[in-house]
């Protein structure tokens, strides 16, 4: 199982940042990576078993669920169906966050295996990058959101990357 893990301190207090991720269903408006999300949940929109559904961009789209919540504190999503995605399984992600004086310590490690021989050949020269760079993007998103109240672009994403 390959684990990407990327760590980013923000000038906010966890419960700040927690309010963010909290909005499970909204996912798209800070990850540059999304461009659509929205609750699966009939019940509840967060906490523990919450679903939705991503979009991504350019192509392809995930299912997932919350497996394990502390409020701010750690959420655990695993992602349990998808459409043209690489060729990977078994992925999830886990968020922490860590206060730090008045600043928060955000960190998110993605999981995922690879399927098959393709897989294996295509892991070190494009999924693992791919999946590193949407781990760091993943953070820097959500910081900007924090700062700015708006979803971060092509351009200011490079910026900061």
């Amino acid at each position: 199982m390959e684990k990407i893990t990327a760590t980013l301190t923000m000038p906010f207090l966890k419960e700040e940042v927690w309010a963010v991720l909290d909005d499970f269903d909204n996912i798209h408006i800070w990850n540059p990576g999304l461009k659509d999300s929205y609750s699966t949940s009939s019940d509840k929109k967060t906490g523990l078993a919450a679903q939705r559904h991503c979009d991504l961009a350019p192509f392809g789209s995930f299912e997932e669920r919350i497996t394990e919540y502390i409020p701010n504190e750690k959420m655990v999503i695993e992602i349990y169906d998808g459409a043209k995605l690489p060729p990977i399984k078994n992925m999830g992600g886990v968020i922490t966050l860590t206060e730090v004086g008045n600043r928060t310590n955000v960190s998110f490690t993605f999981h995922y295996e690879t399927k098959g021989l393709m897989g294996k050949i295509m892991n070190p020269i494009m999924v693992k990058p791919k999946m590193t760079e949407g781990t760091e993007n993943f953070l820097n998103g959500l910081e900007h959101y924090l700062k700015t109240g708006r979803k971060i672009t092509k351009q200011e994403l490079k910026k900061v990357s």
